[in-house]
């Protein structure tokens, strides 16, 4: 018999890379979470481990730290070493995990990738030809050009600070692609500006934590660092996980008796505000240029630099050419460049690919949820009804509308446009009839996917758009709560912009009994983590790619202690449609800078009604007596396709599994005969995790959670007939009485037992060692009582024949 991959790790690979002087720092077990499935109305982790892998290290003799150049997948030792090395692939995994090459082996034979030829070789004998310590060490040097036995290599081998200890392995990853640009750079003589492109909430500040620390240990901050931000949430995240590495040689800048509270700290921490750049018509002196002179930074950490550091803010860049300058950002931020770009625009460009360069690396969100860090998602479309209709001027006017806050009629002059779309309503237009029958739809979809009192945000059009969100999420939920004989929890749904709600954040993060829905403009677009959050809605329109990943970050985080592995995204206004796009605005050149720090292009922070509060503001028109329904616009599956984040509709999902087990099985036969073999049974599932499709996701699209997963792909993929688990299991039992009275009572006995276990578990629970645990089985003989018709193992499969068969 042969090893599984575990047993393959321990009796056939380990034993050769010890010889070949990989030692416990030279090999780093790499181990993830189980990946996430969007199953259920808070995900799950699929079932069993994650991946479990070698990070391939070389090591000097002063080294703190193994430096990682190469990964090697452990396969089992039946396996083709060669499968799953296709050169695309190899290269998404070189990456993914910082290294120079892939290597694959089930501990007899191995094939590798080779980044810098990008040429693939093999099957080789592991055991005579895999590449020694020494040997991959030489390889590393010549193929990056950096000599890890010089001073300056030294800054690769620095190790996390005891804050961060077990620092995921893309975290390291991104750490050392970061160093690696810095020595080029430093080679080449060259401003050291790198990009880091992670997706929200893959812990960017703990990676810009151990970055700081570990440049610190390579004596390499001989000036301070700075951690730059735009906001006072970013500022005070940064500030905790810094201070958490650092003490109280992380600071934030601010004015203390008329000094600077940081003065004397290794690490400042500040917004731009605080550093006194916040005026784009002030010619006047700031904070950062009376307490700091020139170049006084070895290193500048940008957070968020795709709204950052752009306009006058820029000057904190200007007067620190020479410090090191990383951009951290989960939506890199391109732009259309105007042709009256003027030699400063160039100069300090807020289009992150050619000020930074491309990323030095990056992580996506679809990674991420395979490797089990962020939640998964489920998307849902809705549409209002009369959001297919434009109005014209004139039209309005006929339907007599009336000024949304003070009931006065509306006249020609009130009106700015002449054809309003959907793009348009709750911001200038209010129909009378939308917002509750969305609001209506939205609490009828929480309650059938988990229940009202949930943690959800709902981006809406502006602050009265929220006002009135609120108003009939609060109404729906009292009316539920009376209906279903419940009291009230406080606070359901409240109202989170620059207007108000702030305090409303943090119960809603950490509290099961208050604060459920923020109905917020984009105050909560950045900068706030709230794990437990189930959904994410969407009843505004959006042009702004950046602003969208953004906002859907929001509910990417996973929460075990209430086991959320998954969020809900409801979208009433088609914005998913910009899952995939470039990350691309208009050039910012003589735009007026926002408060955020987003050009207008990218939407206004604040939410308010458009003058913040002052002066007279304009005029919003309500219509009435316009009908009004939500009808569904499809579900769909978020996955990586070709390089993109893409949603693929839930019946082309369930057609491309389905034609993906016909192409294994052309016929309901071929598929049986599969099917009772738990070899193959379980390659076919295996083959198809490995292309991202989870019978589960199946099972789920097609509620279906009584039937085993044979009667799910007979039925969709062959046409057979369905049957529920006990009904197979019993009908299995009924059909095949004459077969169980020819026999022995005790095999009978222990194959009658088959069906009634299959009743309870599907095909696994007749694949699992317990079942010869069954108390009925057990007390028949169990196998020793199959022995009497012939050898267990075929024995077995006729009865599995006997079982789908029917």
């Amino acid at each position: 018999m042969s090893y599984n991959e575990a047993e393959t790790r321990y009796w056939l690979i380990d034993p050769v890379l010890r010889d070949k002087g990989y030692d416990d720092a030279g090999k780093l077990k790499l181990e993830t979470p189980a990946p996430v499935e969007a199953i259920g109305h808070k995900g799950r982790r699929r079932p069993g481990g994650g991946r479990t892998d070698y990070l391939l290290c070389v090591q000097t003799p002063d080294a703190t730290k193994p430096l990682p150049v190469g990964v090697l997948e452990a396969k089992k030792e039946e396996a083709d070493p060669l499968q799953g090395m296709q050169q695309a692939k190899a290269y998404a995994e070189c990456s993914r995990f910082h290294v120079q090459y892939v290597f694959a082996t089930n501990g007899h034979r191995y094939g590798e990738f080779d980044k810098t030829t990008g040429l693939q070789t093999g099957p080789h004998v592991f055991k005579e030809h895999f590449p020694t310590h020494t040997a991959l060490t030489q390889r590393y040097l010549n193929d990056t050009g950096i000599d890890l036995h010089k001073p300056e290599a030294a800054l690769l081998f620095t190790a996390d600070s005891k804050a961060y200890p077990k620092s995921r392995y893309y975290q390291d990853a991104a750490i050392r692609a970061v160093f690696e640009k810095i020595l080029h750079c430093e080679r080449a003589q060259k401003p050291c500006r790198v990009l880091l492109a992670l997706a929200t909430g893959a812990g960017k500040t703990v990676i810009a934590a151990n970055l700081l620390w570990r440049l610190q240990q390579a004596q390499r901050l001989t000036k301070p660092a700075l951690f730059l931000c735009d906001r006072d949430e970013l500022r005070t995240q940064g500030y905790n996980k810094l201070k958490a590495a650092f003490g109280d040689s992380a600071r934030i800048v601010e004015t203390a008796s008329g000094q600077n509270a940081a003065k004397n700290a290794r690490v400042h921490i500040a917004t731009y505000q605080t550093l006194g750049l916040d005026d784009e018509e002030s010619g006047a002196s700031s904070f950062l240029t009376d307490h700091y002179p020139p170049d006084a930074f070895s290193v500048i950490i940008i957070d968020e630099c795709h709204r950052s550091a752009w306009g006058r803010w820029s000057e904190v860049l200007l007067r620190n050419p020479n410090a090191v300058q990383i951009g951290l950002t989960a939506t890199p931020r391109q732009l259309r460049e105007s042709k009256q770009q003027t030699a400063d625009d160039a100069a300090i460009t807020a289009n992150n690919l050619k000020y930074f360069g491309e990323p030095v690396y990056e992580y996506t969100l679809i990674q991420a949820q395979e490797d089990g860090y962020l939640a998964a998602c489920e998307i849902v479309k809705r549409q209002a009804s009369i959001d297919n209709i434009s109005y014209t001027k004139q039209q309005i006017l006929d339907l007599k509308p009336t000024d949304l806050r003070t009931g006065k009629p509306i006249c020609e002059t009130d009106l700015k446009k002449d054809l309003y779309t959907a793009k348009d309503f709750d911001d200038e237009i209010f129909i009378e009839l939308r917002t509750p029958a969305m609001c209506a739809d939205l609490f009828e979809q929480l309650c059938r996917h988990g229940g009202p009192e949930q943690k959800v945000i709902i981006f809406c059009t502006r602050d009265i758009h929220a006002d009135r969100v609120v108003q009939q999420m609060n109404n729906l939920y009292s009316r539920w709560c009376k209906q279903h004989g419940k009291t009230p929890k406080d606070l359901y749904a409240f109202k989170c912009t620059n207007k108000g709600g702030r305090d409303l954040i943090q119960p809603m993060r950490g509290s099961g009994e208050r604060a459920f829905i923020a109905c917020t403009v984009d105050l909560l677009a950045t900068g706030v983590d709230i794990e437990r959050l189930n959904a994410v809605v969407f009843f505004r329109y959006l042009e702004s790619s950046i602003l969208f990943y953004q906002m859907v970050g929001r509910g990417t985080r996973i929460d075990e202690d209430t086991q959320k592995y998954k969020f809900w995204l409801y979208d009433y206004t088609g914005v998913t449609d910009l899952f995939g796009t470039d990350f691309i605005t208009a050039n910012s050149s003589g735009k007026k800078q926002k408060p955020g720090g987003d050009d207008e292009d990218d939407e206004d922070d604040g939410g308010d009604d458009g003058d913040g509060g002052q002066g007279n503001q304009p005029s919003v028109a309500e219509i009435r007596g316009q009908y009004v329904s939500v009808t569904p616009q499809g579900r769909y599956i978020l996955t990586r396709r070709d390089g993109r984040d893409v949603q693929i509709p839930s019946d082309e999902y369930r057609r491309e599994i389905l034609q993906r087990v016909v192409s294994e099985a052309h016929d309901l036969n071929q598929f049986r005969q599969l099917w009772i073999e738990a070899k193959k049974r379980r390659q076919l599932i295996d083959h198809l995790l490995g292309d991202h499709y989870s019978p589960e996701v199946l099972r789920e699209l097609e509620d279906m959670q009584d039937f085993d997963y044979y009667d799910i792909f007979a039925h969709h993929g062959y046409r057979a007939q369905a049957l529920k688990q006990p009904q197979r299991g019993e009908a299995y039992i009924d059909s095949n009485q004459a077969w169980f009275d020819a026999m022995p009572s005790d095999s009978a006995i222990v194959l009658r037992g088959f069906g009634q276990q299959f009743a309870l578990g599907g095909t696994e629970a007749l694949e699992t060692p317990t079942l010869w645990d069954v108390p009925d089985i057990q007390q028949a003989g169990g196998l020793e009582a199959l022995k009497k018709l012939g050898k267990p193992v075929k024995v077995i499969l006729q009865a599995k024949g006997r079982l789908f068969g029917v």
